[in-house]
């Protein structure tokens, strides 16, 4: 790992753990095991350290395309299946880091994002808006090929979405996620709609 995506990785737990207010230099230099000069040969200031840590493990973490793997040709089953495996890589990243509350720290830290890094919530909205679009066009291409029945697409997208978001942000302050739960729920709803 390079020094610069070492010291991105610590600030992350660091953020994690901590308001970026209450985060310190101090504080990063020990993390990373490097000096004061070190980071900021990367670096030229925490906010740039922070927003590095959002682009990293929040905003291309959170990119549909590349979380969901879509493709033009897959059933919703099978994207069903895929989108909650893709849940579970971004989750398994997450829980390897060590961090006690990941969940409420992870969720913590994407509301500081909003508050600091900037056009994050445009950047946010615009991946739901895709994500919400992913889920349109399976649905769509699940209807066209019989898969399901003639049934709304964005209003099943908004529900398939609603489903992970309830449970996610739900389950964020215990236990995290189960993953396993919103499988059995998005299975429930396809055995629903098909023929």
């Amino acid at each position: 790992m390079s020094t610069k995506d070492q010291i991105v990785l610590e600030a992350f737990k660091l953020f994690l753990r901590n308001n970026y207010e209450k985060v310190s230099i101090s504080d990063l230099e020990h993390a990373v095991g490097k000096t004061r000069g070190a980071i900021f040969y990367f670096f030229e200031n925490k906010e740039e350290i922070f927003n590095q840590v959002i682009d990293t493990f929040i905003i291309k973490t959170q990119n549909p395309y590349l979380k969901f793997k879509y493709a033009d040709d897959i059933s919703l089953e099978q994207f069903i299946y895929r989108y909650v495996n893709g849940i579970n890589d971004t989750m398994s990243k997450m829980l390897s880091l060590s961090v006690i509350n990941i969940y409420k720290n992870y969720f913590s830290l994407y509301l500081q994002a909003a508050r600091i890094y900037p056009n994050f919530s445009e950047i946010m909205t615009q991946n739901s808006i895709q994500e919400l679009g992913i889920w349109k066009k399976v649905i769509s291409n699940a209807i066209q090929t019989k898969e399901i029945k003639k049934i709304e697409p964005e209003r099943y997208a908004v529900l398939f979405r609603s489903c992970f978001l309830g449970l996610a942000f739900d389950r964020c302050l215990s236990h995290g996620l189960n993953t396993e739960e919103l499988l059995r729920l998005y299975l429930d709803i396809y055995s629903q709609i098909k023929f």
